[in-house]
């Protein structure tokens, strides 16, 4: 196991310090005027599930868990759960839904994900780079709103609020990044 930088890590990554395993749930980068770059991230420990908050510099390394991944479709959440289904042996599985919030905006009935697995034990999942969603509702374009690159509010029939280009209507599915939040075209 290598080392990875602070400001690599995201939403769901998994990494250890000081022996102890931890996933992590927010993210957050700070910069603070002319001073240095932190990294703030809320992690909850894998053994006994306290959530802690842990600042790093952006030169700081942490190292990184040893993870084996599983292909893995999502079934459906409840309020405080997930459920997921393995593709490999079909077994069911849950992560608390707190743990992965913002992948659930990306996630319907049915979506391929790669499940985290320390110990045997799901820990978190990964998205794949895009996925297809129905836009719900959109504002309508306006006439004289034809600036380059103009773009509105879509919100996704998983809750998801993206800016999407004016053209787009209410039920079209579009490709969107899960990094960066961002629409990429019609499907």
């Amino acid at each position: 196991m290598g080392t990875i930088a602070s400001n690599a890590l995201r939403n769901g990554s998994v990494f250890e310090l000081d022996d102890r395993k931890y996933v992590v749930l927010k993210y957050q980068h700070i910069k603070k005027g002319r001073g240095q770059a932190t990294i703030r991230l809320k992690v909850r420990d894998i053994e006994n599930g306290v959530i802690t908050e842990k600042t790093f510099t952006n030169e700081q390394s942490v190292q990184e868990a040893d993870v084996a991944k599983q292909s893995a479709q999502f079934l459906y959440a409840d309020d405080s759960n997930a459920y997921f289904m393995s593709n490999e042996d079909f077994s069911q599985f849950e992560l608390p839904v707190e743990q992965i919030q913002d992948e659930l905006l990306f996630m319907i009935e049915g979506s391929k994900v790669i499940t985290l697995y320390i110990d045997g034990i799901p820990v978190s999942i990964e998205l794949p780079k895009t996925v297809d969603l129905k836009i719900q509702t959109t504002d309508p374009a306006v006439a004289g709103n034809t600036a380059q690159n103009a773009l509105k509010n879509a919100v996704m029939e998983t809750g998801l609020q993206i800016k999407v280009p004016l053209f787009l209507k209410e039920g079209e599915i579009i490709k969107i990044n899960t990094q960066t939040y961002e629409y990429l075209g019609r499907v």
